[in-house]
């Protein structure tokens, strides 16, 4: 098993193993070590079943179950699995589409946030040439709180902001209640600080007015999505990818068409709560 470092800001790729195949302990441990260094990691070139996939998100660890937000569009049989697509069969669409075209970390609106995300590509969308579409764009936020000043990293240690599901998705409800997290927190497994806010679920900053929350909350969104702080994946079938949610923030990208195919399998792991 081979570890290949993917960008200096973040990301590496693991190779040598077919994840058909159960993996020894040695194996999951090197993988788990990777990730956590890493924040993403892709193994390319899999072809695997349902079961197959959940095992592989199972060495992460014990997986998250949709049904607080959507809970539609599950694989059948597998209630672990949620597919996203955009492909329509007999006027039902097979999957969830658009997910994730924002900056955002996933479930950061509960108290315990999602630790991983797993992703599985089964069809990519291509261009007239042949180039894959619908890249996912991950941004390293350990090292995008380090490049901020220690000013300013001394005054965002003492703020916290409201993180909200409805707020992006639906008129004010108690369905999911939103809920408060530092701007600043420490990874639960690593110790590194991290930059904590998030343009697609982060409301406001509960410490500031209004005006002057958004326009902070505003320059820390641009400050994320710089470049020195990215990695961009460009899909192939097949890739098995996982990203970390505390240590970065992901973007999918919206350059694809209907009559352009994509499918993936996604499942989620568990996380911590936030102290």
């Amino acid at each position: 098993m081979e570890v290949v470092r993917m960008s200096a800001a973040l990301g590496c790729e693991i190779r040598g193993i077919d994840l058909r195949l159960p993996l020894t302990d040695a194996q999951i441990a090197g993988i788990k070590a990777a990730f956590l260094e890493h924040g993403v990691l892709v193994v390319r070139g899999q072809q695997l079943d349902e079961a197959g996939f959940i095992r592989f998100s199972r060495y992460i660890g014990e997986e998250e179950s949709y049904k607080s937000t959507l809970s539609a569009y599950l694989r059948p049989g597998y209630p672990q699995i949620q597919v996203l697509s955009n492909m329509v069969e007999d006027g039902k669409p097979l999957g969830v589409k658009d997910a994730g075209q924002y900056w955002h970390t996933d479930r950061s609106y509960v108290p315990a946030p999602a630790w991983a995300s797993v992703l599985y590509s089964l069809r990519i969308p291509h261009d007239a040439s042949g180039k894959p579409l619908g890249d996912t764009v991950f941004s390293n936020c350990v090292m995008a709180l380090e490049a901020l000043p220690a000013s300013e990293r001394e005054r965002l240690s003492k703020l916290s902001a409201w993180h909200e599901y409805v707020f992006r998705f639906s008129k004010a409800n108690d369905s999911l209640p939103g809920l408060a997290h530092p701007v600043i927190i420490r990874h639960p497994l690593s110790g590194k600080e991290i930059l904590y806010v998030n343009a697609g679920f982060t409301h406001r900053i509960n410490e500031l007015p209004e005006a002057e929350g958004k326009a902070l909350l505003d320059s820390l969104y641009a400050h994320v999505a710089n470049e020195r702080f990215l990695y961009r994946h460009s899909w192939k079938v097949g890739d098995v990818l996982i990203w970390d949610n505390y240590s970065t923030q992901h973007l999918a990208s919206s350059d694809y068409g209907p009559d352009q195919p994509r499918m993936m399998w996604r499942t989620v792991v568990k996380g911590f709560p936030i102290e």
